[in-house]
C-alpha cells in the first residue's frame, strides 16, 4: 500500500515536470529516475525494518517464554497462572509481553487455548511462532497435555531459534554485491578507456548503435539502477528468504552506485 502511494505520487509529479519543463525531464531523466526509485521504496523499506525489529524481539524470547511455562506448569500453576507469572517476574520483555497479556485475557474470558493460540500465530505472523504454534496445537489436538506440550517444546524452540539464522545465506549476499561492483567497474572502463577516446573518431561512432558519449552514460546509468533494485531484492530473498528484506540492499546499492557513477563518469549536464 505504501509503495502503491508513493508511486503514485511519483507519476503524478513527473508528469507535472513533463507538462512544464520537458528539456528538465530530458536532461536529469537519470536523476529524476533515481529519485523516483527512492521515493518508492524507502517508506517500505523503513516500515518493513521496524516489523521485522519488532518480530525479531519477539522470536528471540520465545524459547524463554516456552521454558518459563513449562518450569511453572512444573510446580502445579495452570496455563494462565504460568503466563501471568512469566509477565510479572519479568522474564520476558517488550514486545512479547504485550502479545502474552492479550493471549491471557482472552483465555481469562473464556476463550480456548487452541482459540487464544491462534490469535496470537495470526498477529505475530512469523515463521519461529507459526511453526511452534502449529507444533503446539497438533499436540492438543491429537490428546497430548499442555503441559506435557510445553515440556517437550523448550528444547526444541532453542534449536529451531538457531536455525533460522541467515548467516549461511550471507556468501550469496556478498555474490550480489561483488557481481554489481564487477558491473560498475566494468561500465566505468569502457566508457572511459574505450568509449571516450573513440569520441574524437565520429567516423567510429557512428558505426556503432549506442549512440554519443552522452547516449553511453545515459544507458550505463539506468542499466545500473535497474541492476540494484533487482540485485537488492534477490539479496533480500537470499538472505532472509522475503524479497521486501532486500528493499534496503537496493537502496544501498543503488545511492552507491550512483555515487560512484557520479565520480567516475560525471552525466553530461555537470
Amino acid at each position: 500500500m505504501t509503495a502503491a502511494v508513493s508511486a503514485i505520487l511519483v507519476i503524478i509529479v513527473v508528469a507535472i515536470l513533463a507538462l512544464t519543463n520537458f528539456n528538465a525531464l530530458t536532461t536529469y531523466a537519470n536523476e529524476i529516475f533515481l529519485a523516483a526509485t527512492l521515493v518508492i521504496i524507502v517508506p517500505s523499506a523503513v516500515l518493513d525494518f521496524e516489523n521485522q525489529s519488532w518480530i525479531s524481539a519477539i522470536e528471540d524470547q520465545m524459547p524463554s517464554l516456552v521454558r518459563g511455562v513449562s518450569e511453572s506448569q512444573e510446580t502445579g500453576l495452570t496455563l494462565v497462572k504460568s503466563l501471568e507469572k512469566i509477565v510479572d517476574n519479568k522474564m520476558i520483555g517488550h514486545p512479547l509481553s504485550d502479545e502474552v497479556k492479550k493471549l491471557t485475557v482472552q483465555m481469562a474470558w473464556g476463550a480456548s487455548f487452541e482459540q487464544a493460540l491462534t490469535s496470537f500465530k495470526e498477529r505475530i505472523n512469523s515463521p519461529i511462532v507459526n511453526r511452534f504454534c502449529v507444533l503446539v496445537l497438533e499436540a492438543s489436538r491429537s490428546g497430548g497435555t499442555i503441559k506435557r506440550v510445553f515440556t517437550a517444546t523448550s528444547g526444541f524452540m532453542e534449536e529451531m531459534k538457531d536455525k533460522e539464522t541467515s548467516a549461511q545465506m550471507k556468501p550469496y549476499i556478498i555474490v550480489i554485491y561483488a557481481a554489481f561492483f564487477i558491473f560498475i567497474v566494468t561500465a566505468i572502463l569502457l566508457v572511459r578507456s574505450f568509449f571516450a577516446p573513440l569520441q574524437g573518431a565520429p567516423q567510429i561512432m557512428s558505426q556503432t548503435t549506442m549512440g554519443s558519449i552522452s547516449g553511453l552514460k545515459s544507458f550505463f546509468y539506468q542499466d545500473m539502477l535497474v541492476s540494484a533494485v533487482t540485485g537488492g531484492l534477490m539479496a533480500g530473498k537470499l538472505g532472509e528468504r522475503r524479497v521486501a528484506g532486500g528493499l534496503k540492499h537496493a537502496i544501498i546499492l543503488s545511492v552507491m552506485g550512483y555515487a560512484i557513477f557520479f565520480l567516475a563518469i560525471p552525466p553530461s549536464w555537470v
